[in-house]
């Protein structure tokens, strides 16, 4: 298949899909109550990084060069959405204050340590799945999606360019 998209449409569209993914987490957080956790907060920074690189780059003159940061931000979602999907699984536990990790805790002091820098969204509880894939799953998954596309969208032009 051949891919013949110009920069500002590759750009367009990774900040779009972004963009998509910020306005879908923000949405059920305020319309359906998910209350995001540590994780789902870290993983929206790289959204709101394309969106904003995105904007810059259609206001400058053709820098395919862009289309790698977008790329890089969408990978560092990506992992970071992947990451936490391994603790919802069980696979890894998350990080401090992010899950439960009690286990058989017997020093006081440690213990009341532990309950206070837990957070009341725990990292660990999916609260949200479609075809048993949680949000931070379609995160991951949209993410490395964004930064292929991105990618060989930048191979594409400047290829096309020689």
């Amino acid at each position: 298949m051949y891919l013949d998209i110009s920069f500002r449409q590759a750009l367009f569209f990774s900040g779009l899909i972004s963009f998509s993914l910020l306005v879908s987490a923000i949405s059920f957080e305020f319309f359906y109550d998910l209350v995001p956790c540590k994780l789902c907060i870290w993983q929206r920074w790289p959204h709101v990084i394309i969106v904003v690189i995105m904007l810059l780059g259609l206001s400058v003159p053709n820098k395919p060069w862009i289309l790698l940061l977008i790329s890089l931000s969408a990978i560092v979602t990506g992992i970071i959405g992947f990451y936490h999907t391994g603790i919802e699984q069980g696979w890894w536990s998350g990080p401090l204050g992010c899950s439960n990790q009690f286990g058989s805790e017997t020093d006081i002091s440690n213990l009341t340590t532990l309950l206070l820098e837990t957070s009341v969204v725990k990292c660990d509880e999916i609260v949200w799945s479609l075809f048993n894939i949680s949000m931070a799953g379609w995160n991951s998954l949209v993410s490395f999606f964004i930064a292929i596309f991105s990618f060989f969208s930048w191979v594409h032009i400047i290829n096309k360019k020689k």
